[in-house]
């Protein structure tokens, strides 16, 4: 058949495919089950929020969420094994080290069987109330020295290092607007699991195993030269091979997940 007709046949197929593709995920977002599903895109966080499904969950900030996360989210994510070359190099003298969104704590138990955490390390997870009572009482049941938990970002100030894992997409503010306004800033930031991609950022709603959650898809570029107007050099970035595909909104499709090591610029 020549290949002109065959493109006008398959393309045809293709789109009704997909379209099929996208009723089937759209029909499904509020139906529970256990992979994460997204719909619709948002120019702001608050549009994104005002349009999630009423007398549902909202964002983290509940038990029920935090019990979830304590039981099922200390376990390895392979996508880490980046954060953790980088870490072994940097610890154990860069400290103290902030975990911006680090839930209950997760991190910090299972990355101990890839690094020596040294005995007199001090780790501080950051991240909605929920979680941060929830992940005090693991780690008085862990005996967990050396970890503490808070609400307030500014509890940054005066890391040596920052780590976030899978998080920036669910915090309205941009991590360097965050990082402008401490007074004494990280001199190393680990970033990890999150989209990106090269059009217009934007925000859509995320419906995962607990919750909805308004969820941010950023320009690559800008992020980068944002991190970089901040006071940042870029070291090192690495892919992930993961993708974010929203029903009807194929322009907006996000090929993979980012990860950084960005460093202060005065310490290169």
């Amino acid at each position: 058949m020549p290949d002109g007709i065959d493109a006008m046949i398959s393309s045809p197929a293709r789109a009704l495919v997909s379209t099929v593709h996208d009723l089937h995920d759209s029909w499904a977002f509020r139906r529970n089950g256990g992979s994460y599903r997204f719909k619709g895109v948002y120019p702001t966080y608050n549009e994104a929020q005002a349009a999630m499904p009423s007398g549902t969950l909202h964002g983290f900030d509940h038990e029920v969420v935090a019990d979830y996360f304590a039981e099922t989210h200390i376990i390895f994510n392979p996508s880490d094994y980046a954060v953790l070359f980088w870490l072994s190099g940097l610890l154990p003298s860069a400290q103290p080290l902030f975990d911006f969104g680090g839930g209950v704590g997760q991190a910090f138990y299972v990355y101990q069987s890839f690094l020596n955490l040294p005995d007199h390390m001090r780790w501080t997870v950051c991240d909605v109330e929920a979680l941060t009572k929830r992940g005090k009482r693991l780690a008085d049941e862990r005996q967990a020295n050396g970890l503490n938990f808070t609400t307030d970002f500014a509890a940054c100030n005066g890391a040596a290092i920052m780590l976030t894992t899978g998080v920036l997409q669910y915090v309205e503010a941009d991590l360097p607007e965050l990082l402008a306004g401490l007074s004494d800033p990280p001199e190393h930031v680990l970033i990890n699991r999150v989209p990106m991609y090269e059009g217009e950022s934007y925000y859509t709603i995320q419906h995962a195993h607990h919750s909805y959650a308004p969820y941010k898809v950023s320009n690559l570029h800008a992020f980068i030269r944002n991190m970089e107007s901040t006071g940042y050099e870029k070291v090192d970035e690495w892919y992930l091979p993961r993708s974010l595909r929203i029903p009807f909104h194929p322009a907006q499709f996000v090929s993979c997940y980012h990860g950084f090591y960005f460093r202060q610029k005065h310490h290169s």
